[in-house]
């Protein structure tokens, strides 16, 4: 049986949010601090099944695994107000406070990317670097989403099948048990451009995408925009960057030490 596609039940803690939400997240290892933040209709568990929690917990790093709001096994409004970017970026803080960490590194998938450059934006001091991949703070029209999830989630899985074609029966499962209503009101209004927040924040970028993936052009802008580092995973779409994780790990561990010696050599 393979172990990747095999389900396991993972022990969560719960934050509270500052409009009452529940946060779920999972306190996984020791050493610095690295947020892990997924993609729309998934959860946390989609970390531990593409082999990042692994990869990451052997560089002795503590992963904080959140399941954002709408998804997992957190709170699910119905109120498309109540997921404001301002919103979101508040519940890392919550999860951070729980879980007693001060600051710590950010690494987001597509809406998970979108959640760690609105945290970056709103909260910089609690924020130490930001990996985001197939994401950018720039305006996004949502209408495709919504219109691919209008009626239920069969569409967006024969969607994003046509990207992955081995999407596993565990990423199917968690797909079809979200709330349809949450997620279609996380989709109601579309994305903001926020990206003057990060034209010299300061805080150390890398930013991933696959050349396939229709938002390369606007990640390699924001890079160069935050002063960062881009990585391009050439003949990767939006779903398959994601997966690259043999090319992913060791360019986020390198990056994340550089991080980590600046840090030590400004006595932080």
């Amino acid at each position: 049986m393979s172990l990747v596609n095999a389900f396991t039940s993972h022990c969560l803690s719960e934050a509270v949010a500052e409009d009452g939400i529940s946060i779920a997240y999972e306190d996984l290892g020791y050493g610095e601090p690295l947020v892990l933040l997924h993609g729309l209709t998934e959860s946390h568990e989609s970390w531990h099944e593409a082999g990042y929690v692994e990869q990451f917990l052997q560089r002795e790093r503590r992963l904080i695994l959140v399941d954002c709001r709408g998804h997992g096994r957190s709170g699910k409004p119905h109120d498309p107000a109540a997921y404001s970017g301002r919103r979101r970026a508040a519940d890392i803080v919550a999860v951070l406070d729980h879980a007693g960490i001060r600051r710590a590194a950010l690494v987001g998938h597509s809406m998970g990317g979108v959640i760690a450059l609105a945290t970056a934006s709103y909260h910089p001091d609690r924020v130490t670097a930001l990996i985001v991949n197939g994401a950018h703070p720039f305006a996004e029209d949502l209408t495709p989403l919504r219109a691919t999830l209008e009626d239920n989630f069969e569409a967006w899985l024969a969607f994003l099948k046509q990207l992955a074609p081995d999407l596993s029966p565990d990423s199917c499962r968690r797909i079809r048990g979200n709330d349809l209503a949450a997620v279609q009101a996380s989709l109601a209004r579309d994305r903001p451009d926020f990206s003057a927040a990060f034209a010299g924040l300061g805080i150390p970028v890398l930013a991933i995408s696959g050349t396939l993936d229709p938002r390369y052009d606007a990640a390699r802008k924001f890079a160069e925009l935050a002063g960062g580092e881009f990585l391009p995973l050439v003949g990767k779409n939006h779903v398959t960057a994601f997966l690259d994780v043999e090319t992913i790990g060791p360019v986020v561990d390198a990056f994340l030490g550089c991080v980590s010696a600046g840090n030590t050599g400004r006595g932080g």
